[in-house]
Order: structure tokens, then sequence, then C-alpha cells
């Protein structure tokens, strides 16, 4: 090639020189596998060593034997990469794991390494050798964990909001205003239900329609004969010689007023400007009363139990069970260092990262939220709109993969 003249017809230089363009690859495959650290210094919470950490222990049905993981080593590799290719393997290194043995009653607790096949090594330019070919790792840009606001669709030029949360691992949540002013939720795909009722399942101190009801309006205790039509019921309004149910808690007292001025009740619970109805028509159309169990709290986890489980007798142990193994499981729910840190920078939380599920904050702020989308309201410090619409492309909200 000595005979080759190079010739650069270029009227300017270069304004950077060109990056290392698989340094994303080649640094991501070291902090995966942790190989510079000490085996008691590895980040527990970061690559190999946290899907290790999740699989173990492993116990038996009866719990008298638990398999404990100790560490995990990487032996020098059987062949060349050059070898590799002519032979036609893979280029990896014997993979072993350092495991000890519990068993309930004996002392005697033993270590062993276990081989579990060859782990792919990397190269320095970002590649692997699969049966003897070079293959590389093409980096994918998905959706962020984390939670995203938009707009569904629109009725008569009012605009329907939506909000997704989005999980590392598990379950996605999807809620939206429906047509008839009701902020209603699906899990993954199941049936539609009212986001109140998943609300009251992560936090039991707000399980109560009156203390759902005290988080988003102003509650006043009205005397009978100054009720209004206008007035909205704060808690099922029942007449207590008859014990006919009046005005379902979340409904208007409309005409029902003249009869709650002429009962014997004496005083009444009403909010008497509630500004957006979206949550009193939401608490209104929940129908927990169908449920038999002794708290909301209950209530509420038969009602998510029956979406999700369809044709299944609802019992309150299997149902605390399932939510539990649906939302509280590291193996099954998880929203990742990065969910968590988008939720944490949205709504100005403070929660600590190694929170890794939902909480009943978050999801109070998710639909809080979605109340100052549908109102325009201004931040009175800034000045500016104190809710935006994301937009799923942009690329601060997407990750590399």
């Amino acid at each position: 090639m000595a005979g080759i003249t190079v010739r650069n017809y270029s009227k300017r230089g270069d304004a950077l020189p060109v990056p290392n363009l698989t340094r994303v690859q080649t640094e991501g495959y070291e902090r995966f596998l942790q190989l510079a650290k000490a085996d008691d210094q590895r980040d527990p919470l970061f690559g190999l060593e946290s899907l290790l950490h999740e699989i173990f222990p492993i116990e038996s049905y009866d719990g008298t034997m638990k398999l404990e993981y100790v560490r995990y080593g990487l032996d020098e590799p059987r062949y060349t990469p050059d070898e590799c290719r002519e032979l036609r393997l893979t280029y990896g290194l014997p993979f072993r794991l350092r495991v000890r043995l519990i068993r309930e009653g004996i002392d005697d607790i033993p270590e062993e390494d276990i081989y579990l096949g060859e782990f792919p090594v990397m190269m320095g330019g970002g590649e692997f050798i699969v049966n003897g070919a070079e293959r590389v790792i093409v980096s994918q840009l998905h959706r962020s964990p984390g939670v995203d606001f938009g707009i569904e669709s629109s009725e008569a030029d009012r605009p329907l909001h939506s909000a997704r949360v989005i999980p590392e691992r598990g379950s996605w949540i999807e809620m939206s205003v429906d047509k008839k002013d009701r902020l209603t939720m699906k899990i993954d795909q199941s049936a539609r239900m009212a986001a109140t009722t998943f609300l009251r399942c992560l936090d039991e101190s707000v399980s109560t329609t009156e203390a759902i009801l005290s988080l988003f309006y102003q509650i006043s205790d009205v005397k009978a004969a100054d009720v209004r039509p206008e007035h909205w019921a704060a808690e099922s309004i029942v007449d207590t010689e008859t014990g006919e149910e009046l005005v379902h808690v979340g409904h208007q007292i409309g005409e029902a007023a003249e009869g709650i001025n002429a009962s014997d009740l004496k005083k009444v619970r009403v909010i008497q400007n509630p500004g957006d109805v979206l949550i009193l028509n939401t608490v209104a159309e929940e129908n927990l009363e169908a449920f038999e169990a002794d708290t909301d709290h209950e209530r509420a986890l038969l009602k998510v139990y029956g979406r999700l489980r369809p044709g299944n007798p609802p019992q309150v142990e299997k149902a605390r069970q399932l939510f539990y193994e649906k939302f509280y499981d590291d193996n099954r729910y998880r929203l990742g260092r990065v969910g968590r840190f988008r939720i944490n920078r949205k709504f100005g939380l403070e929660t600590d990262e190694k929170q890794q599920f939902l909480t009943g904050e978050d999801f109070l702020k998710v639909m809080e939220y979605l109340l100052d989308l549908r109102s325009n309201r201004v931040d009175p410090k800034t000045g500016r709109p104190a809710a935006n619409v994301d937009d799923i492309d942009h690329l601060g909200n997407r990750r590399l993969r």
C-alpha cells in the first residue's frame, strides 16, 4: 500500500476529534462484570452482582435447606480469539459461582464452586466472538422508566389527559380521563377501574372516602337546613328515619336538597365549591359497597383482585398477597434507579433511590399533576404552567439500552 497517496480535499479541518465510538459498550461491560474490584467490594445493586443477589438465596419448599451465594469468578479462557475463529467456538471465560449450603440442625456449612458455562468476553473493539463469527451489541433507545403525561384524545375541544407509570420491571399502569370526567386506570391489559381504588390499596392511611376527598377538596359541616342543590356530598347522606340513601357520596345533591332540608338530620358533610369534579366523579363510580370486607382498604384490594383475576372467588388474603407480589416484590416489580430519579425530579420529592416500588405519595402526585394539567394552573413562583405534557420522542424521556 506504499504507492497510494492520500489526498485531503476538505477546506477546513475537523472541528472535533473523532471520539471513541465503542466507549459506551466497553465501559458498560466493565461496570457489568466489576472484575477490577475485589469480591467484597463489588456493588450488590449493579450489574451481574445484582442479578445473582436477586436469585439467591434459594430455599427448599419445607424451608430446611438454603443455598446462599458467596461470590463469582471468571477463569482464564481455554482458547485464544484466533482459535475460536478457526474452530467456530465462542470466546468466553469459564464462569464459576461460590455457594454455601445451609441445612437446618446441621452445623457443617460446606462451600463449593459451581461451573455454569462460558461467559462471553467483549473484545477491545466492543465485539464478541460467537460460534467463530464476530458479533456486536447495537444500542437501542427505549422508553425510560418513570412517569409520562400526555393527551389521549379530545372530546369537543376538551383534552382528555393521560398518564403512564413505567417501571424498569413489572406491570405498567395507564391512567386516563374518560368522557364522563372520571379518572380510570388499568394494570397492563386488565379491565379499567377507578384510580382512587388503587390509591386506597397503596396507602391504608388514605383508604377511606373522607380521607381521599379531603386531599383534593375542602369539606364543610353544613346544617341540613342550609344544604343547597349545588353542593356535593362528601359522604353518603342517609335518612335517619327510613334508612333511605338520599345522595350517594361524590354525587351532586341537586333535587335531594329539599328532602335533606326537611329531614331530621342535623349536619351534613358537603363540598361547597369543588372546582374540578374529576375526583368526585371517580369516587362515585367505585361501588366498593358490593364487596364484603371490614375496611375500605380491603374492599379496594378485592376490587383490584377481581380485575386482575376475573372469575376467581374474591378473598381478602389472596387479594392482599396478589397485590404484594404485583407491586412490592423486588423480583416482579421495580422502578429502577432511573425511574425513581425521574419521579423524584418530576414531583420535587426526596424519596430514597433504594425505594424501588411505587408509594401512595407517588401515585397521589400523579393524580394531582393530572388535575393541574386540566386546570392549566400557573405556578406563582415561576409564572409558568405548573404542569406540562411530556414529549415521548424527546431524548430526555428515553434511555439507552
